[in-house]
């Protein structure tokens, strides 16, 4: 991964801590859940849903999802139980390395075509200059960044192919004009939309 030598990532995060990093897009990646405390591992090696699917999963697991990462680069400070930064805590499924990232809280109510919740995790990302990206304002005035596209498995085979906003919600689209490297709050709140794409946040630009 001679990627993590470069400048701008070293600003982003440890380049010796291998397990920490999502690099490099679209992917897809994919995302588990244990079952018995809600806790979300995350393969950072790209993965097909076909793989993805196929795999046979330590008991207690079940598929979060499988989605194309939106991030350029992304880096968790820890794993979302421990006490200081360090490597991510990991486990082999497979062939694949999936790291301890996020651990989501109670899904917030009041909302149909979308999903939204607290996840408590230590992420900070990177959008590459030249990149012209979605921004989502929510109903707090807050402005919130893309996550995932793509993501399948969270909500079955409803996959719609209009997204539908929320009473005061509103998205607008950002070119990015110099790398854009934004530290994800802890808990953040994430939303996903039943078309695949999923933002988190919320953010200063």
């Amino acid at each position: 991964m001679k990627d993590l030598q470069s400048k701008t990532l070293t600003k982003l995060g440890n380049p010796e801590w291998i397990p920490n990093w999502t690099i490099g897009r679209p992917g897809p990646y994919m995302e588990i859940t244990e079952l018995a405390n809600r806790t979300v591992w995350l393969c950072q090696q790209p993965i097909s849903h076909e793989e993805g699917q196929a795999l046979a999963l330590p008991k207690g697991f079940a598929i979060t999802g499988i989605g194309e990462s939106a991030h350029d680069a992304a880096f968790f400070r820890r794993s979302p139980d421990a006490t200081e930064d360090g490597a991510l805590e990991t486990m082999k499924v497979g062939k694949y390395i999936f790291s301890k990232v996020g651990k989501p809280g109670k899904p917030e109510s009041g909302f149909k075509d979308v999903l939204v919740l607290p996840v408590y995790k230590y992420h900070k990302v990177l959008f590459k200059a030249g990149r012209t990206i979605e921004v989502l304002t929510m109903e707090d005035g807050k402005d919130y960044v893309p996550n995932v596209y793509g993501l399948k498995g969270m909500f079955g085979k409803n996959t719609p192919k209009e997204r539908v906003l929320p009473a005061g919600w509103s998205v607008r689209t950002m070119t990015l004009t110099k790398d854009l490297i934004l530290e994800i709050p802890n808990p953040a709140r994430v939303c996903f939309f039943k078309t695949g794409q999923g933002f988190h946040g919320p953010v200063s630009l």
